[in-house]
Formats: C-alpha cells, sequence, structure tokens
C-alpha cells in the first residue's frame, strides 16, 4: 500500500509537506493542495483514518441528512450531490456518512441525535430554507458544519454559495436586452433564499429596463412542474420566461416550444441545454464545482475557521 513517502517521491514533495497539504493546514497554498491529492489519487494512497483520530482526538466522520425520495425531492439534484460530496471527502480521506429521512422525520431532531450520539465532527447541510432550524440548532450546539447556499442574506457561518441577487439580474437582462417586456417568472419554493434573491435580482433589472413581471410561479423545481407551469401561464403578454433550473426549462420548452427562455443552469448529467430547442438564454454554475470547496470549508469549519465561498458563474446567451 503506498505511503506519505511515495505520495512525496511522486509529486516532489516533502512527506511534511505532503503531510500538511493532505490535512488542508492554512499556510499551505491552494495549489499545492490540489497537486498532492491529486498525486496521491494517482498511486492510490489513503490516509490511515486510525492513526489520524487517535492524534487529533477527531472521529474522521462526516455526515449529511437528506430527505427521503418524495415529489418535491429534485432527486437528480440530490444524487449527484451525494456522489460528488463522497468522493471529495474520500479524497482526503474522510467518511462521509449519509442518513436519510424518513416520512415524516423532523431534520432538526435526526440532527441533533447525531450531535449527542458522538462520532461525527461536521455536517454538511444542503437546501436550506429562510432561517433556516438546523442551521440554529447546529450553531447553538457548537458543531461544526457548512451549508450549501445561505440561509439568509448576513450568514455568519460557513457557506459555499454563489451569489443568487446577480444570477436574478443576469437571468432578467439576457431577455430585457432582447426586447421582452412581459416576463413570467417559473422559479424554486417561495421559502428558499435563492428565490427570494434572485428575484430581489430580476426585480430590479425588470425596473432598469422599463418591462415588467406578468405572472410569478414559486414552487418545486422539477420537470412535471414546469410543463404544468407552461400551461398555465397566460397566453398573452409574456415574450419571455425566466426558469429556476434545467428541469424546469426542459417541462416549459415541453408546453412552450417557441418562447425564450432564461434560466439557471447547474450543469446535471441528465439536463443538457443542447437538447433544448427553441431562443435559450442561461447563467451557469455547475453543480460539481461547490463539491471541493465544500469539502474544504467543512474542514477549516471543524478546525474553528469561518469559511465563506462565493463561486463565480458565467451567462451564455
Amino acid at each position: 500500500m503506498p505511503t506519505l513517502k511515495d505520495v512525496a517521491r511522486h509529486v516532489g514533495l516533502s512527506v511534511t509537506q505532503v503531510s500538511r497539504a493532505l490535512n488542508d493546514h492554512a499556510d499551505v497554498s491552494a495549489e499545492t493542495k490540489t497537486r498532492v491529492r491529486q498525486g496521491a489519487l494517482e498511486i492510490g494512497y489513503r490516509p490511515n483514518l486510525a492513526a489520524r483520530t487517535l492524534k487529533s482526538g477527531r472521529s474522521g466522520s462526516v455526515a449529511m441528512i437528506v430527505p427521503g425520495r418524495s415529489e418535491t425531492v429534485e432527486v437528480e439534484l440530490l444524487m449527484e450531490s451525494v456522489m460528488g460530496l463522497s468522493a471529495e471527502f474520500s479524497r482526503r480521506g474522510l467518511r462521509f456518512l449519509l442518513h436519510v429521512l424518513g416520512p415524516g422525520d423532523d431534520p432538526v431532531a435526526a440532527l441533533e441525535t447525531l450531535v449527542h450520539g458522538g462520532g461525527i465532527d461536521g455536517f454538511v447541510l444542503t437546501d436550506p430554507v429562510l432561517n433556516d432550524p438546523r442551521v440554529a440548532s447546529l450553531t447553538a450546539s457548537g458543531t461544526p458544519f457548512v451549508l450549501h447556499g445561505r440561509d439568509r442574506a448576513d450568514a455568519a457561518y460557513p457557506f459555499v454559495d454563489i451569489d443568487n441577487r446577480a444570477v436574478g439580474h443576469a437571468l432578467a437582462s439576457t431577455l430585457t436586452t432582447r426586447g421582452a417586456r412581459g416576463i413570467a417568472l417559473v422559479g424554486g419554493p417561495e421559502d428558499r433564499p435563492y428565490t427570494l434573491f434572485r428575484r430581489e435580482g430580476i426585480d430590479a433589472a425588470l425596473a432598469t429596463a422599463g418591462a415588467r413581471l406578468v405572472a410569478d410561479l414559486p414552487g418545486p423545481m422539477t420537470e412535471a412542474r414546469g410543463r404544468a407551469a407552461g400551461g398555465s401561464l397566460p397566453p398573452d403578454g409574456i415574450d419571455g420566461v425566466i426558469a429556476g433550473n434545467m428541469m424546469l426549462a426542459a417541462g416549459l420548452r415541453a408546453a412552450l416550444p417557441d418562447i425564450p427562455l432564461a434560466v439557471h443552469d447547474d450543469r446535471l448529467i441528465a439536463f443538457d441545454p443542447a437538447r433544448l430547442s427553441g431562443p435559450l438564454m442561461r447563467t451557469e454554475a455547475p453543480l460539481d464545482a461547490a463539491w471541493a470547496p465544500l469539502c474544504d470549508a467543512l474542514v477549516q469549519a471543524i478546525d474553528g475557521e469561518i469559511p465563506q465561498v462565493i463561486l463565480p458563474f458565467q451567462t451564455h446567451g
């Protein structure tokens, strides 16, 4: 089995440098960390978790609680999240534990049970609601966590997010610069912060362009709801539609084959924008670009830091 010395020889660094990179020390550059982790992966090195646990007093385990399957859960997004995070934590020599909630289970109660049971160094939280009670619970108990997203604008805890106000502004602007003046919004659930932030950006862009929001249809961001929303929009007065994600866009396009769509694209494997016909504009922030920053941020949070990362997005069309 490959050792630290083997990794050091492979990447051309000292054993001490390799060890500090693999343990995510703050004085090691991101470039070196990436170089060492890639080298370790190439030769099949796996850290000795038992030795690390004895030395640090930590379990080497992190966890995420996810909802069970339902018609409102974006299963494609959830599965890509779990697979991506699991692979990244494995590269860092950490055990990634997944707890799937049953019907009617309280996520806060499930979190508190795991916290009180011990053996978990920190948690990844995803899909926050406004003033998320999971954040309040973990903050009160002093348990390290990182949130994918934010539950409020003035978040004071570790998170990895995109600027959703800027996303909303960009989506609306791509339509108004092409002459659209009556716009429909088919976005996410009303209790999700990104829905609120995007709406703020959309309103600002429409006000600047002298355009208006003809319809606002929040709800689960699934293909089926996109199709239903497309069929329920008023027939007149709409010359552009903003969709919260590519799943909604796929459903909308099936119902509205010719209308211009502006959509936020997470680059989900099953929803390639090339499959959608008709006029399409996008903001793009690949979901998989968040996995490494989330894992790094949780490691830093466990070390007592408060990393806050805003990932970039691109605009197309």
